[in-house]
């Protein structure tokens, strides 16, 4: 059964990290009673000069999804930035993405009393958001190879990289007949994390060279982030 929830009450963190240290996020969530953890193999897409600033000689990334009550955010996010050193570039991204609805069972369990021992200690201070503009999540959705071809797109018009997941669709056959077109089912995931007023330029650009109707058959969409760490704001 799913449930609505009030407004901010569970969150989606997102954490991303180079290869391997994944696990010493999910060993963090853990320890501080969050029990909803998975952890997906994404690959980079910043540019060989961002890398050499960052002194990182590779771009293979664990991302980590983890539910999180939003009032236990701010001691959460507080050891995160400390335990995955979050304060220095190069090192990571964690990033909050509001939740509208949730599985009745899983919200039982992370309201746990049991699981909320340190709640009292953990919301003392606020939540260490960094000094940036507002940022939103742009997600595009495309058939596998394709991913130099959008990020050029989307670094023209102001980003600076973002994320690559693979992935693979399901159900396809209908929307196949619908649109008129063959859909290749092994798919590429592009997140990218962008201030909100750049995000309509980066969207436009992405959709006009990898769009439903081009060979990437691209899906572009973009959600709201509400906290985030991590995030240089520096040009480079």
């Amino acid at each position: 059964m799913a449930t609505s929830l009030p407004e901010n009450r569970v969150k989606l963190l997102v954490t991303i990290v180079d290869r391997g240290r994944g696990g010493k996020a999910v060993d963090l969530y853990r320890a501080q009673n969050l029990h909803f953890d998975f952890i997906c193999l994404g690959l980079g897409t910043a540019s060989s000069r961002i890398l050499n600033y960052f002194g990182l000689a590779e771009t293979e990334k664990d991302v980590v999804l983890t539910l999180a009550p939003a009032d236990r955010l701010p001691g959460i996010l507080r050891r995160a930035k400390d335990v995955l050193h979050l304060e220095r570039p190069g090192k990571g991204i964690l990033f909050t993405v509001p939740l509208s609805g949730l599985s009745s069972q899983i919200t039982a369990v992370l309201n746990k009393p049991e699981y909320r021992m340190e709640e009292n200690i953990m919301s003392e201070a606020p939540i260490p958001r960094e000094e940036s503009p507002a940022y939103e999540l742009v997600l595009t959705i495309l058939n596998r190879g394709y991913t130099d071809t959008v990020m050029d797109a989307a670094k023209e018009a102001g980003a600076r990289g973002g994320t690559v997941v693979n992935a693979r669709r399901v159900g396809f056959e209908d929307a196949q007949n619908l649109l008129g077109f063959s859909i290749q089912p092994e798919k590429e995931i592009i997140v990218i994390l962008i201030p909100k007023a750049e995000k309509k330029p980066v969207m436009q650009a992405i959709n006009k060279v990898a769009g439903l109707t081009s060979e990437c058959r691209g899906i572009v969409i973009s959600l709201p982030v509400d906290d985030i760490l991590g995030l240089s704001t520096e040009k480079i």
